[in-house]
């Protein structure tokens, strides 16, 4: 289809990199493919009805010229390959990637940073890349924890009655393979999304335990069903262990969480042993109780 693209419009550029703020002026641009490979096909070629079918089939560059210059800089170094912006007094960086579910259109955009001020620190930046999705760029060691993304949720869902899902990314030194990374954690998000839609915040440890669970194979799957069983009748009995792992096999917070006696959170672990044979004061035994948990939480 690429090729076909560069020989009906004849004066169409091709190239690896977005466009130059120089090329905007007389070409409309597309990226064609997952690959670095963007075509630029020229205004005067090309009607209307055929810009708005190209924007239905491919990735149609449009810079948010609204941004302020530091975070454009940042916004065409993540999102679309540009060039490093300044690293000037920054040591390491962290990014928190966000998902707003639901429309923001009707939302003045600097209400929402008003919110996200209320929280983060001073010096970092928040970056757009359309209307639902962006990132916080949190810079030398000044990081939030995740309670408090949990609460900047809080707040925006109270204030503008909108879910929000937040991606911790891991701290990062400032090398060139801070897009790669950056596009690597984002694609993990897209993932966490679609396994647990429900979540507020979303990390590498949190994903990847599902991610490895929609990886296996059907007879691989089949060893789940064999030695827990016990989950598909006892849905009770699943929450219930699930809650004391999420809990670190901490019981009182475990009971206090489900809202019962402790005597009965230990019967129910004892129960759990019985049926299945499995210790969850053995290592191996917890890390394969919790994939069993996520595998018949998940709705499979």
């Amino acid at each position: 289809m690429k090729h076909k693209l560069l020989a009906y419009y004849k004066h169409s550029l091709e190239q690896a990199a977005p466009p130059s703020p120089s090329q905007l002026s007389d070409y409309y641009w597309f990226k064609v493919d997952f690959q670095d490979d963007w075509i630029g096909i020229q205004k005067r070629e090309i009607d209307g009805s055929q810009l708005e079918l190209l924007k239905a089939c491919y990735d149609f560059f449009q810079p948010d010229e609204t941004l302020e210059k530091e975070e454009y800089a940042w916004n065409q170094y993540l999102y679309f390959n540009g060039e490093q912006p300044s690293f000037k007094n920054m040591e390491t960086v962290r990014f928190i990637q966000f998902h707003i579910k639901g429309d923001t259109a009707s939302i003045e955009r600097k209400l929402i940073e008003s919110a996200f001020d209320g929280f983060i620190h001073e010096n970092s930046l928040i970056i757009w890349n359309g209307s639902n999705e962006g990132a916080v760029i949190e810079q030398n060691a000044q990081y939030l924890e995740e309670e408090d993304f949990t609460a900047l949720a809080q707040a925006l869902q109270s204030d503008f009655f909108f879910s929000i899902c937040f991606y911790m990314g891991k701290e990062l030194k400032l090398n060139s393979s801070i897009p790669v990374i950056f596009g690597q954690e984002r694609n993990l998000f897209s993932k966490g999304l679609a396994f647990m839609p429900k979540s507020t915040v979303l990390s590498l440890e949190t994903i990847l335990p599902n991610l490895l669970i929609s990886r296996l194979k059907e007879d691989e799957l089949d060893l789940f069903k064999e030695w827990f069983s016990i989950f598909e009748e006892d849905k009770e009995l699943l929450l219930t262990i699930k809650t004391f792992i999420e809990n670190n096999g901490h019981s009182t917070n475990t009971a206090k969480q489900l809202f019962i006696h402790r005597n009965t959170l230990q019967y129910r672990l004892d129960k759990f042993t019985e049926k299945t044979g499995l210790n969850l004061k053995n290592y191996h035994s917890y890390i394969t109780t919790y994939l069993a948990c996520l595998f018949y939480t998940s709705g499979k």
